[in-house]
This record gives structure tokens, C-alpha cells and sequence, in this order.
């Protein structure tokens, strides 16, 4: 399953990607700094604001889930 996770690098976004990789899925990390994260197999790392809708829309397309 391909999972975006928004505001990956906060607290709980971070829990969750780390499940989410975990258990085999392929990970979008959304986040204003999402470059920040160390770079591993099945996680793609994507630099958006959620404050532009457009920007954060784009980022979401083609996912089978978002969190």
C-alpha cells in the first residue's frame, strides 16, 4: 500500500511512519521539512506546507491512503 503521512516529522506522524515502514508499506513523508528525515528503502520525502491546498493536493495524488 502507498501511504502518505501528513506532518511526518511531528511526534505522532513520525510513529506512524515508522509503523507504516515497519510493516512493509511505501511512505510519503509530507512536512514543511520532510528533506530532515534520513533517507530509507520505501520512504519518499516531500517538502510541502500544508497551509497551500494545491501544493498539498499534488503532493496526496496517486496515494491508497492518507494519514
Amino acid at each position: 500500500m502507498k501511504i502518505a503521512v501528513v506532518g511526518a516529522t511531528g511526534n505522532i506522524g513520525a510513529r506512524i511512519t515508522e509503523e507504516a515502514l515497519h510493516r512493509g508499506h511505501a511512505v510519503t513523508a509530507l512536512s514543511r521539512h520532510a528533506s530532515s528525515l534520513a533517507p530509507r528503502p520505501g520512504l519518499e520525502r516531500i517538502d510541502v506546507d500544508n497551509s497551500e491546498p494545491g501544493a498539498l493536493a499534488k503532493a496526496m495524488a496517486g496515494h491508497d491512503a492518507v494519514i
